[in-house]
């Protein structure tokens, strides 16, 4: 009985092992212990530049040309965004949204945009003038050709044990 139990056990950790974590299902993966005071687990997330670069390079593999980073694009008269990484021979590139959940969860990853969960708009941007005041411009729908990278989404967690 003793063998039986541990070649089971065995089995349920290697099995455990092999699984395949992707865009499906890495929340899963999450240790919510990591916000805990002495946790072992420690969470990170990516830097808008670690992005960017990331982003970049991936574009350049897939064959877009003309890659220009930190691109305004004018969504229509008086409403403009500024694009992180954008193809000007393609058309096409992506927008920052800065909103953070203090927990991460898959249906979040699944919307267009935490904005949109908030204020109904796919899109905000805050627009700053030189005397120091602002406006906040809000995209009720973002074009096809840009997609939102939720900073929320890039994170990664590691152990100290």
């Amino acid at each position: 009985m003793k063998l039986y139990t541990l070649f089971l056990l065995c089995s349920l950790s290697i099995k455990a092992q092999n699984v395949k974590i992707d865009s499906t299902n890495y929340f899963d993966f999450y240790d919510e212990t990591a916000h805990y005071k002495n946790s072992e687990v420690k969470s990170f997330s990516l830097s808008e530049t670690m992005i960017i670069d990331i982003v970049r390079d991936e574009m350049k593999k897939l064959g877009f040309k003309w890659i220009s980073t930190f691109r305004i694009i004018k969504i229509e008269e008086g409403k403009y965004v500024t694009s992180t990484c954008y193809s000007d021979k393609s058309n096409c590139g992506f927008l920052f949204e800065y909103i953070y959940e203090t927990t991460h969860s898959q249906e979040d990853r699944n919307l267009k945009s935490l904005n949109k969960k908030y204020s109904g708009y796919d899109y905000g941007e805050k627009i700053v003038s030189l005397d120091g005041s602002y406006k906040f411009v809000n995209i009720k729908e973002i074009p096809k050709n840009l997609c939102i990278l939720k900073m929320n989404d890039y994170w990664y967690q590691e152990s100290t044990n």
